[in-house]
């Protein structure tokens, strides 16, 4: 099965078939080991390399910095086929994508062509903003202590994303009673990186706890107080749109050519072969039909995003412009979300019992799917679509509220409206 044989959404971008076919070699390269990682609980550290020196995680930055300047529009459509390839990795650059999104808000700063310089040069991101346990209300038990050249990080955080894999981490915590993001090296001393992220999908992503004990920091690694861009909501929740478009294809293709390669037809059946039995060819073509559906509404919106950024950086964003990218955004959050957890169920519907063998590793396309569509429940994304539509309530401007406002619970919960496990 080729990918011609496939008709997924067209990218109306002039850069996105250059890019394509530079990283489809290293998609390809990942795909080969994704399902013994899977099965076997490998973490990906090679294939996070092979991303790396790829420049994969410049594709955004600047090219004065070392990147490719690419769109959003392109980003997403690659994310969709790194996805494909394995939907693990996906997950654990999305804090990279999007704190190098915050950092281009203000390119023209001079702490943020520091850092859009190292992405320039390949180095990684992850984000560490939510807390576990007993964490005090309107305030972050992680804190930066200490005056001068002697000041100190201590706490501990989860849902780290990615860690493991990466350079720095983007910390979340309280300056006495004001909220402050820190960059911290992943291999500075006091940090300690624990992967226990338990979930039974996007198992390799390390998104567990990262320690931080009197971890020596400087005035130059603290973010200023700067206005937060107002887009990274909407492309933390695309990247997750972007991984679900990537599994819903790569469910359809190893689908299609598992019945390509069966032998063996059944009882009932209407052919002499599974792939010539119509009722089967229905099956797969409303999973493909699924799937379609998922990824165009991922790319549309993606567009919307790209709109929005480009009227952002020229000061021309309104408060209703950010409402209705949100609204767009959580749309297509819905049907992708209802859509590909559908298809990845629907597709064992024509494929039989040996379909369940845990070496093809079918499981791993819904095991992973409900992982990522746990995040922002689609239930209050389907309220806030409805208050919009109904009495013209906007979407809550959550991420540009001061992070000091957010309330904290029993369990790990989402700081500033991002997602980050």
């Amino acid at each position: 099965m080729s990918d011609q044989d496939f008709v997924w959404p067209h990218v109306p971008t002039e850069d996105f078939e250059y890019l394509a076919q530079r990283f489809r070699p290293v998609f390809d390269e990942i795909r080969e080991g994704a399902v013994v990682r899977d099965q076997n609980r490998l973490l990906p550290h090679e294939a996070v390399v092979l991303l790396r020196r790829s420049g994969f995680g410049a594709l955004r930055v600047p090219t004065e910095f070392g990147g490719f300047g690419t769109s959003l529009t392109t980003l997403f459509a690659l994310l969709t086929e790194l996805a494909e390839a394995d939907s693990n990795l996906t997950q654990i650059l999305r804090g990279h994508f999007g704190f190098v999104e915050i950092v281009l808000h203000h390119a023209d700063s001079e702490w943020s062509r520091r850092w859009l310089t190292l992405a320039g040069k390949g180095e990684l991101f992850a984000p560490a903003h939510t807390e576990p346990g007993d964490s005090q209300h309107s305030s972050f038990s992680t804190a930066v202590t200490g005056e001068g050249n002697r000041l100190q990080l201590n706490g501990t955080k989860y849902y780290t994303t990615g860690a493991l894999y990466v350079d720095w981490i983007h910390v979340t915590a309280n300056r006495g009673d004001t909220a402050v993001t820190v960059l911290v090296p992943t291999k500075a001393k006091g940090v300690t990186i624990v992967d226990d992220w338990d979930g039974f999908g996007q198992a390799l992503t390390a998104s567990g706890t990262v320690t931080y004990e009197q971890v020596a920091i400087t005035e130059a690694d603290i973010q200023p107080a700067v206005g937060r861009a107002a887009h990274v909501p909407s492309v933390y929740q695309l990247i997750h749109l972007a991984t679900l478009s990537g599994i819903g294809r790569a469910a359809v293709r190893e689908t299609a050519k598992y019945l390509g390669d069966r032998r063996r037809t059944y009882a009932h059946g209407n052919t002499g072969t599974a792939k010539q039995d119509p009722q089967i060819l229905q099956v797969v073509g409303e999973v493909i039909s699924k799937v379609f559906g998922a990824n165009a509404a991922t790319f549309v919106a993606a567009a919307a995003a790209q709109h929005f950024f480009e009227k952002l950086v020229t000061g021309g964003a309104t408060e209703e412009d950010r409402a209705r990218l949100e609204i767009e955004v959580y749309q297509a959050q819905v049907i992708s979300a209802t859509q590909i957890l559908e298809a990845t169920t629907a597709l064992f519907g024509g494929l039989g019992a040996s379909a369940l063998s845990r070496g093809r590793g079918f499981d791993r396309f819904w095991r992973n799917a409900r992982a990522i569509t746990s995040h922002n429940p689609l239930i209050y994304r389907s309220r806030q679509i409805g208050d919009f539509a109904v009495n013209g309530t906007p979407p809550p401007s959550l991420f540009s509220l001061p992070l000091q406002s957010v309330s904290f619970e029993q369990q790990p919960v989402d700081v500033a409206g991002i997602a980050t496990s």
